[in-house]
């Protein structure tokens, strides 16, 4: 357990302080699924990134499509697939999960996921 000091009161955390940036986008069949928006460096693009973490006691097969919306409604959309081993974790562009979908002006305002597919490696 992480204790942290805010101003003269000690707070117990149960997770590290940088899970704290992470926003929950779906939890489905032990397999969560967070997000954090990003922007670059020179603040034109918005940028997103998820975070897969199989909670699972044995390893997954997961598909899904990642749905960006723009702030006039236009849709830009990406496909994940991927096998997470029991209790691993992925994030950012190595596992090709950062994306800076509207390059041209629009504004990235929603992020959604469709046709979820988790499936348990036995």
């Amino acid at each position: 357990m992480l204790w942290l000091l805010t101003g003269f009161r000690a707070v117990a955390q149960e997770e590290p302080w940088w899970t704290a940036v992470w926003k929950p986008l779906l939890t489905y069949r032990g397999v969560e699924i967070t997000y954090l928006f990003y922007s670059e460096q020179n603040t034109s693009y918005n940028g997103v990134v998820l975070r897969l973490h199989n909670r699972n006691a044995f390893p997954v097969t997961l598909r899904f499509q990642v749905v960006f919306r723009a702030d006039d409604g236009s849709e830009q959309t990406a496909w994940v697939a991927d096998t997470l081993q029991a209790g691993e974790m992925r994030t950012g562009g190595l596992a090709g999960l950062f994306w800076t979908p509207f390059r041209d002006g629009r504004s990235l305002t929603a992020l959604g996921l469709r046709k979820i597919r988790i499936q348990a490696l036995r």
